[in-house]
């Protein structure tokens, strides 16, 4: 499959908020003394890399084994079930011209598990507590940073286009 702006455009957003918090992170490693100061700011960024990271492994590895997965809209089986339950989104995805299906199914499967994993979060989010709180913040910060990034690398797909 060739690669399109949108996936482009996506993947090197991700992969650049990736190196931003493993660059910050990794600095805190080599400095222990440092690293207890700022204890609390590097749990944060883990847990957003965690979040980031999960996005961006599944965006590439769709596209990856997308070709594959021609008859579930080019999708990875758990990415194509959670699609499955939006209908306006596959009907996009149906009407799309057939060389854009490949990115019709990547972006509205990702944006579908975006807001699954969105969900998620902010269901658990009213009972946690403490550190278990600010956790999920940091983790829902960063699901709601990948689903923007999706957003904004369609639209630069779309203008591409125009």
């Amino acid at each position: 499959m060739k690669d399109s702006v949108f996936y482009n455009t996506a993947d090197a957003v991700l992969q650049q908020e990736i190196g931003r918090i493993e660059a910050f992170t990794g600095n805190l490693d080599k400095n222990p003394t440092v690293k207890k100061e700022q204890i609390a700011e590097y749990k944060c960024a883990k847990y957003r890399y965690a979040a980031v990271s999960r996005l961006h492994c599944m965006l590439r590895n769709c596209r990856r084994y997308g070709e594959k997965f021609r008859n579930h809209h080019y999708l990875l089986l758990p990415l194509d079930e959670i699609l499955q339950k939006r209908q306006d989104y596959l009907t996009l995805y149906d009407n799309a011209p057939d060389e854009e299906k490949p990115d019709y199914g990547l972006y509205y499967g990702m944006l579908e598990f975006a807001d699954t994993l969105i969900a998620e979060v902010s269901q658990k989010l009213p009972l946690a507590t403490d550190w278990e709180k600010i956790e999920l913040e940091c983790r829902l910060d960063g699901y709601c940073f990948g689903k923007k990034c999706l957003e904004d690398a369609w639209r630069a797909g779309e203008k591409a286009h125009a």
